[in-house]
């Protein structure tokens, strides 16, 4: 088998004349504690008419430091078509190689497989493709119980497709089959999958609707060690059978173009069952259901309102940690464009999720409920100074229904207030400032001996950019974009620099106080810069934080495109939290198309 794929290497080297898709990368990782270097090979030669060949190569080390652990894998294949009319069909060769080694395991571990296989593919019109593939395998590999002895197996898969597609003027719907079938003396499967997809189209109707159903069948296999000197045998253990199912519909009506009305249900189930070990028997099951209302009462305000209830299921036969969870939600919102992209936002919901245990009395349930309040304001001065205000408040309740587990009932109550501003400086440069004010609340029900607690966050965040594309072009915000601005000449320079502060404090209430028991500062300063000159790319981003703990970064990268679509790309990025000891980490990327 090595001696065919290496001839093949040979022979579409040689074919260099008529190439017309070749190209090799090389991926280098280096750090304290993995080094990585990864290869791959992609070449495609058209060496006769109505025919196609393709070699694909892959090789990967990995070496691990901290257990001393070694992993090198290899992948060679290579595949010939020839193609004419509706018909396709053509052979592959593949080897593939494993090497694990570490100080955990004292004897390496090989894995070698090779492969044959024919493959057939008929078109006979534009909407139907058949294609059937089989492959011969053949394995050696290690014996973990006797040093130096190698298991050999072999066996055949058999895999195919279909695919069909159906277009009306008012109707789509696909349809589409797989089955994978492989037999090994210890490894067997079966695979089979099939989707649907039916799509309608009326007026002011649009109705989609997705099928899909899989099984799976796996016979499991242990290997035992032998007798002495006797070779290690592999023997059946049990039969692993999976099925799943899901469905996905939506439904969108538009009785005019201010009313929309979209309903959204998505329902999933997965099955597992054992032959042997029926006390690994489960399922899971899901189905969601959401509805939508979107109403434009004015060309410049926008009613939404949303409803949806979610039930998730997780079934162990044998198991007292069955558990259901039930999510409600019921949710509307506001939005008004008083003035050209300005504009007020108000939104308030409720979310009620329920979780239970049958299966053990209902020791462990539980119920969760959250409101919550969101207003938001985003304003405009003088074009150039754009302002945005968040006002978030929450209430979350929960509570447990079993009395042994009732002292953890408690109620959060969580207000922030989050503005920011940017102020536009010419059509280059702008200057930001975020702020954070956050405070928590949380009241137990039963203060035997927990008591109150509180949470307070003050932060803030300012940053100077600088960018010649122009930074209006890149900003994604259209009262900018009106705005007049330079164009860009081929290069850009970016540099963008930061400081930002914030503080987090921990109390305990007592009395009719709050006594502050722990609180934490970190202060940061951050220099990025970004510079591309014709074909080449660089950026540094620097960070230093300081405070209650130090911190280092920088991050280094640099990306060069020349010659026909081949790129190299460097990275550097030394990590630390003490300059006495540092993690340089590296790597090298270099993609050669020829």
């Amino acid at each position: 088998m090595k001696r065919i794929i290496f001839f093949l290497v040979i022979l579409s080297l040689s074919c260099s004349l008529f190439a017309q898709n070749r190209g090799i990368e090389f991926y280098l990782y280096n750090s304290d504690n993995i080094r990585l270097l990864e290869s791959s090979l992609g070449y495609q030669i058209n060496p006769i008419k109505y025919g196609s060949m393709e070699i694909i190569g892959q090789s990967s080390w990995e070496e691990r430091l901290n257990f001393n652990q070694q992993t090198r894998i290899s992948r060679l294949s290579s595949s010939f078509s020839y193609y004419k009319y509706s018909l396709i069909h053509g052979i592959s060769m593949g080897y593939e190689s494993l090497y694990d080694a570490s100080d955990l395991d004292p004897n390496a571990y090989v894995n070698k497989n090779g492969n044959i296989g024919y493959q057939l593919w008929w078109n006979p019109i534009d909407s139907l493709s058949m294609g059937i593939q089989t492959n011969a395998w053949i394995r050696n590999e290690q014996d973990r119980y006797l040093v130096g002895n190698l298991l050999k197996s072999d066996g055949l898969q058999i895999s195919s497709h279909t695919s069909y597609r159906l277009d009306r003027d008012k109707v789509t719907a696909k349809l589409s089959t797989q089955t994978d079938h492989k037999k090994m003396d210890w490894e067997a499967y079966q695979d089979l999958a099939a989707n649907a997809q039916m799509t309608w189209y009326f007026p002011n109707i649009y109705w989609d609707s997705r099928i899909s159903v899989s099984h799976r069948q796996d016979d499991i296999y242990n290997l035992y060690p032998g007798q002495t000197k006797e070779i290690s045998s592999y023997y059946k253990q049990d039969t692993q059978r999976r099925n799943s199912l899901s469905i996905i519909s939506s439904l969108d009506y538009n009785p005019n173009e201010q009313f929309v009305i979209s309903l959204n249900e998505h329902y999933s189930e997965k099955r597992t069952k054992l032959k042997e070990n029926i006390v690994r028997n489960n399922g899971e099951f899901f189905n969601e259901l959401n509805l939508v209302l979107d109403y434009a009462v004015h060309p410049n305000l926008t009613l939404s309102s949303e409803v949806g209830h979610q039930l998730a299921i997780k079934d162990f036969s044998y198991a007292e940690n069955t558990r259901h969870v039930e999510n409600r939600k019921l949710s509307s919102s506001a939005a008004w464009e008083y003035s050209d992209q300005d504009s007020l936002i108000a939104s308030v919901g409720i979310n009620l999720q329920r979780t239970f245990f049958p299966r053990n009395d209902n020791r462990w349930d539980n119920d969760l409920r959250s409101r919550n309040l969101r207003l938001g304001w985003k304003h405009y001065l003088w074009d150039i100074i754009r302002l945005s205000n968040w006002f978030l408040y929450t209430i979350r309740e929960d509570v447990y229904l079993d009395s042994l587990l009732s002292a953890n009932n408690h109620d959060l109550k969580s207000i922030s207030y989050l503005p920011k501003i940017d102020i536009l400086l010419g059509d280059r440069i702008v200057f930001t400032q975020n702020y954070q004010l956050r405070t928590d609340y949380t009241d137990y029900h039963f203060e035997t001996e927990r008591t109150g607690k509180l949470y307070r966050q003050l932060g803030y965040r300012y940053n100077l950019i600088f960018d010649s594309y122009p930074y209006i072009a890149r900003s994604m915000d259209n009262k900018w974009l009106s705005l007049p601005y330079r164009r860009n000449r081929g290069s850009a320079f970016m540099i963008d620099v930061g400081f930002s502060y914030e503080e987090n404090q921990y109390a305990s209430k007592v009395t009719n106080f709050y006594q502050i028991e722990t609180k934490n500062r970190k202060y940061q300063a951050s220099l990025m810069l970004k510079h591309d000159i014709g074909d080449f790319y660089y950026s540094i981003n620097h960070l230093y934080s300081w405070g209650t703990w130090t911190e280092y970064g920088l991050d280094f990268a640099a990306n060069w495109n020349f010659d026909n679509g081949s790129w190299l790309e460097l990275s550097l990025s030394p990590i630390s939290e003490d300059l006495k000891d540092i993690d340089w980490r590296s790597s090298v990327t270099l993609n050669l198309r020829f």
